[in-house]
């Protein structure tokens, strides 16, 4: 969205715009600092910034399991495997916690991960956090925006750049996330998507009765309004058993990169707005784009 037509909008839309082209230039900034301080900074595979839904929405057992997930998926033999099988043998973590325009914690800072013991290290880290529960809505542009930020944080660079981003609700607070997406792609930064799809209130997705809105909405919108970058893609979680198996299916994916992305959808396949089908395939305009994991089964 560019300024000139924000300002024939809403105020807020012209709030989103100065957001944003604050955003883009503070993160060029970085970009340049990134380029020229590189060669005294620890070369990894992979920068992945894990970002993790505490909003009011998330109850207790939610939060929980959704870090004894990540926790798992770090003392699990194959991710430390994936980790080991790249160019520099190691990625480097961080994680934080989000919810509304100003929520956004550190809760593990950045890690350099290369073996079992660092892995672990890793996972000690978060299982030693109590879950946050953080006000004032979910505000996934912030999040997304606060992610982007700290890559840069750390002594570390990566050939990839990674923000894993989980959900159980649309953004309902502060700038719009498809702009910021875009804004966040454009600097080489991946976008991929965590969303929690079992519930069946997903408030803001549709103003249907509860029961006609079918948790596949919730996987359409981050296609659509969240997930981008070369090979970005969704891993639904479908229900509370599913927590661990989602997110150590993403993890490796992630660790992977491009040698694990599915197939381009083809040219004449369904799009986004197509229904359930639309919500199984990401239709998005990046370099590669990805299948979803919903229509498979956990491995």
């Amino acid at each position: 969205m560019s300024c000139s037509s924000a300002f024939r909008k809403t105020g807020k839309a012209l709030r989103t715009c100065l957001i944003i082209t604050l955003a883009a230039f503070a993160i060029s900034q970085i970009g340049i600092w990134r380029e020229a301080n590189a060669q005294d900074r620890i070369q990894v595979d992979l920068q992945l910034v894990i970002a993790l839904d505490v909003s009011t929405s998330m109850d207790v057992e939610e939060r929980a399991l959704q870090r004894d997930g990540f926790v798992a998926a770090f003392r699990d033999a194959e991710i430390v495997q994936a980790i080991q099988s790249g160019r520099h043998r190691r990625i480097a973590v961080v994680c934080v916690e989000w919810a509304g325009e100003q929520r956004q914690n550190v809760i593990v800072d950045w890690l350099l991960v290369s073996d079992a013991a660092s892995a672990g290290e890793w996972a000690d880290a978060l299982e030693r956090r109590i879950p946050g529960r953080l006000p004032m809505g979910t505000s996934i542009s912030s999040a997304l925006l606060r992610a982007a930020s700290l890559f840069d944080s750390a002594g570390y660079v990566g050939a990839r750049r990674v923000i894993d981003i989980s959900g159980d609700g649309v953004n309902n607070r502060g700038p719009d996330p498809a702009s910021v997406r875009d804004v966040l792609v454009a600097r080489g930064i991946t976008i991929n998507g965590l969303p929690i799809v079992y519930k069946r209130l997903l408030q803001g997705v549709s103003s249907q009765d509860d029961d006609t809105v079918t948790p596949m909405r919730l996987v359409d919108y981050f296609h659509s309004e969240v997930i981008g970058g070369p090979g970005a893609f969704v891993e639904p979680v479908l229900g509370l058993h599913h927590f661990r198996q989602a997110i150590r299916r993403k993890l490796l994916r992630e660790i992977r990169g491009s040698e694990d992305l599915a197939a381009l959808p083809p040219a004449d396949g369904p799009r986004h707005g197509d229904g359930a089908a639309g919500a199984l395939i990401a239709a998005t305009t990046w370099p590669t784009a990805a299948r979803s994991s919903a229509e498979a089964p956990p491995r």
